[in-house]
């Protein structure tokens, strides 16, 4: 179990932590050998992103007998205390940072994540969490053209899902009224084509598009076809997917990781949103859009079936891989609607990256093509 622990260091002004501070950090839940390192022998990177910052933590290995603690460690720091790190709308459903701790800690213990070794607030009022240093890299969209590591995807996705989490289980319907809404405040908003053609990339179509009333329309069908509901991840962009260097055998080839937007949701949501994210690689300085194919059907029924088959082994139901294909259909445009939805509020605020826009073009006709292939258009 992972409880909050305080601990007696403070970070600086700037909240980048010192070596001394990673490593009475670390040595506070690793009290072994990482007490004694001298902190100038550590092997450390921080990076920060908008919604928090990490440390990748590594010590010289000083021991002549058998190895007791890891020698490496991931140091998550929350730069957002409070539900932290979500889009302001999702604040009331998204968990607090020690329910993501929480999370990551039951998830690690299944193998399919990394695992937790605690959970700590800093005399300065900083949470943050120390996590397993996976040997991995991240997934990368060609990756999951290969059978072994799409399954692996379906089984982690369908584990998740099923996680029992000390969390208040709330209705599936909060997250579509929290997320309509938001769609219809840019709806027709002539700040953001005003944006776009500052940026040099018309998005006027995408935003005289009602995606509120059609997101209803996917939802009602979804229920129709009594689509499943789980604890969905929603950001499942490839990077926060870990392939495995040399995972051992009968191990997980990947493992998933960043719960930070954990809500009750629709299974289809996160497994069309995974298909969908093939195209995508959001932190590529060139080109958002990823060069290489779609998934294609056979590869989409091939993650259904294993998905569906560990859903069955875990829950004693008896789905189907068709089902879940059927499902995955309409999760597609929920995600997609999830993440234009995130790109609007990004764009509102001042983003106007071309590449950006670009790929927010991407999500739109990608919407607009399934909205019509489904024949939702005519209902």
């Amino acid at each position: 179990m992972v409880t909050l622990t305080p601990i007696p260091v403070t970070l600086p002004k700037d909240k980048v932590p010192t070596k001394k501070n990673v490593r009475d950090i670390i040595g506070t839940f690793l009290p072994e050998e990482w007490p004694a390192v001298d902190p100038e022998t550590l092997t450390m990177s921080y990076h920060e992103s908008f919604v928090s910052a990490h440390c990748r933590v590594e010590r010289p290995n000083t021991s002549t007998d058998r190895q007791m603690e890891p020698l490496k460690v991931f140091i998550k720091f929350h730069t957002d205390n409070g539900s932290g790190g979500v889009l302001e709308i999702f604040n009331h459903l998204a968990p607090s940072k020690q329910e993501e701790a929480l999370l990551c800690y039951e998830f690690g213990r299944s193998g399919l994540g990394a695992n937790v070794y605690g959970f700590f607030k800093t005399q300065d009022g900083t949470l943050g969490r120390i996590d397993e240093f996976l040997d991995a890299r991240n997934m990368e969209p060609e990756d999951v053209e290969k059978s072994v590591i799409r399954a692996d995807v379906a089984r982690g996705l369908a584990t998740f899902h099923l996680l029992k989490p000390a969390l208040e289980k709330k209705s599936v319907g909060l997250y579509y009224e929290a997320v309509i809404a938001g769609l219809e405040k840019y709806y027709m908003m002539d700040k953001l084509k005003a944006f776009g053609k500052e940026a040099g990339v018309s998005v006027d179509r995408l935003v005289d598009y009602d995606f509120g009333t059609r997101v209803r329309k996917v939802v009602d069908k979804l229920e129709s076809i009594g689509g499943k509901a789980g604890w969905c991840i929603h950001d499942v962009q490839f990077g926060n997917v870990m392939v495995k260097n040399n995972p051992r055998d009968g191990e997980s080839s990947v493992a998933l990781i960043d719960f930070e937007i954990v809500m009750r949701n629709y299974r289809a949501f996160d497994i069309g949103g995974h298909f969908m994210q093939k195209m995508f690689k959001w932190f590529d300085e060139e080109n958002k859009i990823a060069r290489c194919r779609k998934y294609t059907e056979e590869e989409k029924r091939h993650f259904s079936e294993v998905y569906a088959s560990q859903w069955n082994t875990l829950t004693g139901d008896s789905d189907t891989g068709d089902q879940v294909f059927l499902e995955s259909e309409y999760g597609y445009m929920l995600a997609i609607s999830f993440d234009v939805h995130n790109m609007l509020c990004f764009m509102s605020e001042g983003d106007k990256d071309p590449l950006n826009l670009l790929g927010l073009n991407k999500l739109f006709d990608e919407f607009v093509g399934q909205y019509a292939r489904l024949g939702l258009e005519d209902l």
